[in-house]
């Protein structure tokens, strides 16, 4: 039995220098750092993206919008919190590629030869939950500048 306890320390060591006893997890002050510079840049990203004046320019802007946020995700995608923060977080992101794949489909669509006014009141109304529910989980994470895009 000695024998074993003395084995302990050097088998804890171990552990911990071959990165066995530490936390790939996210801190919190990382995760809001890192979401907070995620969510700004695509925010500028897209607030940069003109507004159609034509039907014909709902495709361009579109993909503006597919590209702010794909950006978004692959940043968010770095990040992996743990806990509570983890089910918020993972319920946001999952929310931004719903979003995501909500656009693509849209623009699917316009480049199918969709009526373009029918097609972006269509995705109006499929993005409305999504968002909802990517800004209660930012707002529970306590990350605004996530909850405003």
């Amino acid at each position: 039995m000695n024998r074993r306890r003395a084995c302990l320390p050097a088998l804890a060591l171990v552990l911990v220098v071959a990165g066995c006893g530490g936390s790939s997890d996210t801190s919190a002050r990382q995760l809001r750092n890192g979401a907070g510079h995620a969510c700004t840049v695509a925010a500028q990203r897209l607030n940069a993206i003109p507004t159609p004046q034509v039907p014909s320019q709902g495709a361009s802007f579109l993909r503006g919008g597919i590209a702010a946020l794909q950006s978004e995700i692959t940043e968010l995608s770095s990040m992996h919190p743990g806990g509570t923060a983890g089910v918020h977080f993972r319920a946001a992101r999952t929310a931004t590629e719903h979003e995501v794949k909500a656009l693509q489909s849209s623009l699917k669509g316009l480049k199918a030869g969709n009526d373009p006014i029918v097609a972006i009141k269509t995705l109006q109304t499929q993005l409305a939950p999504l968002e909802k529910e990517a800004k209660v989980a930012w707002q529970a994470l306590s990350i605004p500048a996530c909850a405003k895009t």
